[in-house]
C-alpha cells in the first residue's frame, strides 16, 4: 500500500493519541468524518494499523522496576526459538522480547513492581 500525506497524517495522529474519534482525526487531517473512517479502515485491512493500544504510566500501576535481560540460549535453532517465545509470551512481566545477532540471542524487557 503506498501511502499519501493524508494517510502519514492520519497516523501520526492515531499514534499520538489512538482514543481519537473518526471526527477528531479527520479535523486534524482537513477531511470530513466519511472519507477519513474508510482511509482509516483501508489501513486497518492493509495491516499498516496493526492494533489500537494504550500506554500505562508505568508507576501508577505499580511496576516501578525495570530490567533489560539478555538471554543465551544453548542451541539456537527454530524449534528452540519458537519453543522460546512461546513460553515468554505467557509470562506478563515480560513485556517486550527482542531477536539478536552476535554473542546474546534475545534482549527481554521487564517489568515488575519493586
Amino acid at each position: 500500500m503506498k501511502l499519501d500525506d493524508i494517510d502519514i497524517k492520519i497516523l501520526e495522529a492515531m499514534q499520538d493519541n489512538a482514543a481519537l474519534s473518526v471526527a477528531e482525526v479527520a479535523e486534524k487531517v482537513g477531511l470530513t468524518a466519511s472519507p477519513c473512517w474508510r482511509r482509516i479502515r483501508n489501513l486497518e485491512t492493509a495491516g499498516v494499523i496493526r492494533k489500537r493500544m494504550a500506554i500505562l504510566d508505568n508507576r501508577k500501576v505499580a511496576l516501578d522496576f525495570e530490567a533489560t535481560v539478555m538471554v543465551k540460549i544453548a542451541s539456537p535453532s527454530r524449534e528452540n526459538h519458537a519453543f522460546f517465545m512461546e513460553k515468554v509470551q505467557v509470562i506478563p512481566e515480560i513485556v517486550e522480547a527482542l531477536t539478536l545477532s552476535g554473542d546474546y540471542d534475545y534482549l527481554l524487557r521487564v517489568m515488575t513492581p519493586d
